[in-house]
């Protein structure tokens, strides 16, 4: 009997599959299916074998995603890129708990990555699913639990080539952007490979094309002084980039190699003799080389990864009175992490699992710099040693014996940091992963974790700005002031408490929304922070201002410092909306036309844009509407309306400064910096519409208004600002009518974005309603509105028409 057809009902059967193991119950059993054949494989027999398990490339252990996106959602965000997914994504995989807002981590098909260069050029198009998990699957592949993770799973066969160009402009002048990118790109059943090129450059944007008022005092040379100073600096990056990896036998082998260069010119000033602008000059030089091994030994999956680093950057800053001033900078640093994952002992309730981590990096800075014609340098070295374990534990199980609490898993962790400059610093955090019933999933964790102040931090080269804008709290007035930053080598390590309470929900099965709230709660010993001049801070670090006899600001110190302890509460919470949408089908006999252009077998299905067939899309896909054949001019369910907000709401955010010192408040009248306290709330929306080819997405992000108290009993009120971004884009390639009639636009889209669409910019007024000149709008938002128009177009095998948008992308 030929079973093909048997795989594309096989979810019928999964549930005749035997129980999951602890490491599967994440999602509900569904089976591997085979991927649809080739064309020219239509008559050949295969044998496909139908089981129980979880869809190929999912993460390790119980934790379920909070969302999973399959291709047609992948590609109703209309985006080109990992990165452009990744912003479309903001409000789902941002975090309350870790030290920055970066990136989430990534991985490729459920395995650890050198570093995110290894899938940053992958097309959209050859990504079958994207999930989103919460930070505590980060501790299984080895990372510390402080940013979301994020699972890449790539169709099994894609090849294409891929050439993008776009340019950038501000609607009210002055600005000029462009990139040229160009990537190929394949993946088979024994590995995947990338070649990316990308050029990127912009010009410079001058206070004088945005005319930004200036103190009256120097209005005999508003003119001249306008023009010296940048709001942009001029901008050109290279970069080359590949990535292979090959299946050998049981492990897979990756390696990622890069080097890029970047450039920039900005303005800073007149100089003394008010003659000509002053200039800085930057120039970085980096490459970069990964290796990344994953694989299998009975019950224990393990990876190593290793990446190795050398970058140069190099700063001239002009002075018309005496030779200039120069720095440069060399950064040389490597790193590897091993982790294994894999069974302890059986439980009644399933599995009990460990994931062991040990690593090691290394880090030297050298900097020197010329000042004045006097030479100064200094090297800092840094190695590390790190070990970690985490353990889970399964409590209760559906299905099981001990099943009255319904899925319950506690876990447990600790780590260990051989840091060679700072000693000893440790790491330990508990939790527990709970779903009462059916999609619902409650998660609360704790963690204390020491960390020492980045290399950068410590031995970043002093630069001193002349003629730089700084809002004086003290006085309530913008004072031109020399601004001194770079690093720090008297910090401290700090230490991080987080408590976390988490909960997922998807109130129904048939429909597609998902609801999310997480409560953080952090305390630092010893954090660190930059300086902001206000009143307070000038009183706990007096030598880092300093002012003339009449009281006026001249210079101020603003490398980071160590304050006594810091609090952040913060409630982050949202909903995501899904709906898919019916779409147009071609007539036959266009399909049949574009079949005689293209080549392939006569027999109904897809083409550009569709996404995998019944089978091969249900595969870790949300379900409703995820089937249906018909490939890619149409079919049912081909569309999508999305929608997705979440608001961060901040309860506590405040600061000791030392003991017996005055406590900050960023939420009751402190400033954070120059761009006032914290807002009380953070909003981030984002709504899209795809259908037929045709799409829009709508990001839309609100901040509530702050108010800062200055010395002089003044208030400085920073009122709430609402952005909005649209992007329109077309696949063209996925309107058979036009394809017809223009061939060469198969594989191509056409993109128009507006970034803040209704040109808002953050509005300042002190008490009397006046504007200070350091909060000028064009100062705050040099850039405003901007217009961005692209074209990207996907080469693609012949052959490979229909195959590649059924979701198999291969030719032969």
């Amino acid at each position: 009997m030929n079973i093909r057809h048997l795989a594309l009902t096989g979810v019928a059967i999964a549930a005749l599959s035997t129980p999951a193991t602890a490491q599967s119950v994440a999602q509900p059993v569904q089976p591997e299916v085979a991927e649809a054949p080739a064309v020219d494989d239509l008559d050949a027999e295969e044998e496909i074998v139908v089981t129980g398990a979880r869809p190929r490339g999912s993460v390790i252990g119980d934790i379920p995603p909070q969302n999973v996106l399959n291709s047609r959602d992948i590609r109703a965000t209309g985006a080109s890129s990992v990165e452009e997914i990744l912003e479309a994504l903001a409000p789902q995989i941002g975090s309350g708990q870790g030290r920055s807002g970066g990136r989430p981590i990534t991985l490729i098909n459920g395995q650890r990555i050198s570093s995110f260069r290894e899938l940053r050029d992958v097309p959209p198009e050859a990504i079958q699913r994207m999930e989103i998990l919460p930070e505590e699957v980060a501790l299984k592949y080895g990372y510390r639990a402080d940013q979301k993770v994020v699972n890449i799973v790539l169709r099994e066969r894609f090849r294409s080539t891929t050439a993008q160009a776009g340019t950038r402009i501000a609607t009210e002048g002055g600005y000029l952007g462009g990139n040229v990118d160009l990537t190929q790109f394949s993946v088979q059943r024994n590995g995947r490979t990338t070649m990316n090129a990308h050029v990127e450059g912009n010009g410079m944007l001058t206070e004088g094309e945005r005319n930004i008022l200036i103190d009256p005092d120097q209005s005999a040379t508003a003119d001249q002084q306008l023009a010296a100073r940048s709001l942009l600096p001029t901008k050109r990056d290279v970069r080359l980039s590949g990535t292979m990896n090959r299946q050998l036998g049981t492990v897979g082998a990756t390696f990622n190699a890069e080097v890029e260069h970047r450039d920039g010119r900005a303005l800073v000033g007149l100089g003394d003799t008010l003659l000509v602008p002053l200039a800085r000059n930057t120039s970085t030089d980096s490459s970069h080389g990964g290796i990344a091994l994953n694989g299998t030994k009975g019950d224990w999956r393990w990876a190593l990864t290793g990446n190795a680093d050398v970058q140069q950057d190099v700063t001239r800053t002009e002075r018309d009175d005496a030779p200039g001033d120069r720095s440069r900078q060399t950064l040389v640093s490597g790193d590897f992490k091993g982790t294994a994952n894999g069974k302890l002992f059986t439980l009644p309730a399933g599995n009990a699992s460990t994931t062991l981590t040990i690593g090691g990096s290394t880090l030297h800075l050298d900097s020197e710099r010329q000042r004045l014609g006097v030479a100064s340098s200094q090297s800092l070295g840094r190695t590390t040693g790190e070990a970690a374990v985490n353990v889970d534990l399964p409590i209760s199980r559906r299905g099981r014996d001990f099943s009255a609490l319904g899925n319950l898993t506690l876990s447990a962790n600790a780590g260990v940091d051989q840091i060679s400059d700072f000693g000893t610093l440790t790491t330990i955090g508990a939790g527990a992963n709970w779903s009462p019933v059916d999609r619902l999933n409650l998660i609360t964790s704790w963690s204390r974790e020491e960390g020492a102040p980045s290399i950068n931090q410590l031995g970043d080269p002093v630069l001193e700005t002349p003629g730089t804008r700084i809002f004086d709290f003290t006085t309530g007035g913008t004072a031109l002031v020399t601004a001194t930053t770079g690093g720090n080598p008297d910090l401290l390590a700090d230490r991080r408490t987080v408590w976390k309470l988490g909960g997922n929900w998807q109130p129904s099965e048939k429909t597609d929304l998902r609801l999310r709230a997480e409560y953080v709660r952090q305390t630092v010993d010893r954090p660190i922070a930059g300086l902001a001049v206000t009143p307070t801070l000038e009183a706990a670090f007096p030598e880092r201002f300093v002012r003339n006899g009449a009281g006026e600001l001249i210079s101020v110190d603003l490398r980071p410092v160590n304050f006594d302890s810091s609090e952040r509460q913060t409630l982050r919470f949202g909903f995501d909306f899904t709906k898919p949408l019916a779409s147009r089908r071609p007539s036959q006999a266009l399909v049949e036309q574009l079949r005689g252009q293209f080549g392939g077998a006569r027999r109904p299905g897809g083409a550009e844009g569709a996404a995998p067939t019944a089978g091969a899309d249900r595969q870790g896909a949300r379900g409703a509407g995820a089937g249906g054949r018909g490939g890619g001019f149409g079919g049912r369910n081909g569309g999508r309306l999305t929608f997705s907000l979440t608001d961060t709401l901040t309860f506590v955010d405040k600061v000791i400064i030392g003991p017996g010192l005055a406590e900050i408040d960023y939420l009751g009248g402190d400033a954070a910096g120059q761009s006032g306290g914290t807002p009380r709330h953070n909003v981030e929306a984002r709504a899209g519409y795809f259908n037929n080819g045709l799409g829009a997405r709508l990001s839309a992000n609100w901040r509530s208004g702050t108010t800062v108290d200055t010395l002089a009993g003044d208030e400085l009120r920073f009122s709430p600002l609402s952005t909005f971004d649209l992007r329109l884009f077309a696949n063209v390639g996925q309107i058979p009518e036009v394809v017809v009639k223009h061939p060469w636009l198969r594989g191509s889209q056409v993109t128009l974005q507006v970034d803040n669409v209704f040109n808002s910019r953050p509005n300042v007024r002190n008490g009397a309603g006046a504007v200070p000149l350091n909060y000028q709008p064009g100062l705050l938002d040099p850039l405003g509105r901007t217009v961005m128009i692209s074209f990207r177009k996907l080469f693609l095998p012949a052959r490979s028409f229909f195959r590649n948008e059924r979701g198999q992308g291969q030719s032969r």
